[in-house]
């Protein structure tokens, strides 16, 4: 599931604050950021936790059958 702009409601998320729940699409991120690499794009996020998580698997250390939470 895509998640939404915080500001706009209406854009889909392309960035957001690390380790935080803010996301922003493009448009409010240009407008309320002045240095928009502070920001953490929201496809290498999810890239990351996939990464972790296949790892974890390989080791064994994740139950198929657990319920994972996203953001």
């Amino acid at each position: 599931m895509a998640k939404k702009c915080i500001i706009c409601n209406e854009q889909e998320a392309v960035y957001k604050i690390k380790d935080t729940f803010d996301y922003y699409c493009v448009e409010c991120a240009e407008e309320n950021f002045a240095d928009l690499t502070i920001l953490v794009k929201v496809e290498e996020e999810a890239q990351r936790l996939k990464e972790y998580l296949e790892k974890k698997k390989m080791n064994g250390e994740v139950d198929e059958n657990d319920d994972i939470q996203g953001d």
